[in-house]
Parts: C-alpha cells; sequence; structure tokens
C-alpha cells in the first residue's frame, strides 16, 4: 500500500519518496488550441467551415479535460510508467 499526497509545485509525493511532476495539460495544447480559436474566428457565421472548426476547437477542449480527470488515476496506478520528473 502506497500513500499519496497531492500539491501544488509537484504534483503527487508517494510515500515511497517518487515525486510525479505536475503535467501542465493545457500547455502542452494551447497553441493548438490558440490556432485552431484564430481560424474558427475568421470564418463567416453560418458557415459549413465555421461548424467544422468550431467543432475543432470543442475536441481540444476535450481533449484538455480528459487528460486533467485522468492524471491522478496515472499518477497513482503502479503499473503506470513514469517519465523522470
Amino acid at each position: 500500500m502506497i500513500g499519496a499526497d497531492l500539491g501544488l509545485t509537484s504534483f503527487v509525493v508517494l510515500s515511497n519518496g517518487e515525486v510525479v511532476g505536475n503535467p501542465r495539460f493545457f500547455h502542452k495544447d494551447e497553441k493548438k488550441l490558440a490556432k485552431a480559436q484564430r481560424h474558427h474566428a475568421r470564418k463567416q457565421k453560418g458557415s459549413k467551415n465555421r461548424e467544422k472548426a468550431r467543432l475543432k476547437v470543442a475536441r481540444l477542449h476535450a481533449r484538455i479535460v480528459d487528460r486533467r480527470r485522468d492524471a491522478p488515476a496515472q499518477a497513482l496506478d503502479p503499473t503506470h510508467t513514469r517519465e523522470p520528473v
């Protein structure tokens, strides 16, 4: 049994001394999201291409949310391999 301490500077510190860093999910997809939002803003309202661009922005937002939700489970899963911090 391993205990976990959730923190701000490091995402998780396990009782065996292992430190899991903060994954910073938004930072990794920030440029993609900004580009998709710019493309969406330039499309004509009511067009099919604007709808496709809106869906792309929504998918990127959903990806960030899903990764944030899954991070604690992955950090505490003993079978999940982690990159060294």
